[in-house]
């Protein structure tokens, strides 16, 4: 089992990665990834930092409301770092006209195994087990 400061440090990258996705800051964002990110989506499909990137990118410009929180289940020790089992869980509103909004939550676990570069725990590989997204609703007025 890691130390409790590996977890702390980790705690804070997730953090880091809720603020950077909550202000749309994609190269904060990036910095959270491995150059080498192998990134298993629920469909098994895998892709790059550079896929996921766009996709977040895309992400940005159709979202005006977005929020995230992280629970871990498990942190195990691996070869070259650590394997953080958890529980993603979301909310997303997107927006159009300024008037009509669309809401959606999803869940998400999965396997993050996180590894040091340049001093800095970023993430090498997930392995996403599972995702729902659901919408949960329409509403017509201001934000």
């Amino acid at each position: 089992m890691p130390d409790i400061a590996i977890a702390q440090e980790l705690d804070a990258r997730h953090r880091a990665a809720n603020a950077a996705f909550e202000q749309r800051d994609i190269d904060a964002y990036r910095a959270l990834f491995s150059t080498a990110l192998a990134y298993r989506q629920n469909d098994g499909k895998v892709i790059g930092r550079d896929a996921l990137m766009r996709n977040v990118a895309q992400q940005f410009r159709n979202l005006t409301r977005v929020t995230s929180t992280f629970t871990r289940l498990e942190l195990a020790q691996a070869d070259n770092g650590v394997v953080e089992h958890l529980i993603q869980s979301g909310s997303a509103q997107a927006t159009a006209f300024g008037f009509v909004h669309r809401s959606w939550v999803i869940a998400r676990v999965g396997d993050y195994t996180w590894t040091r570069e340049n001093g800095i725990w970023v993430i090498r590989q997930v392995q996403v087990l599972s995702e729902t997204l659901s919408p949960t609703g329409w509403r017509i007025g201001k934000r």
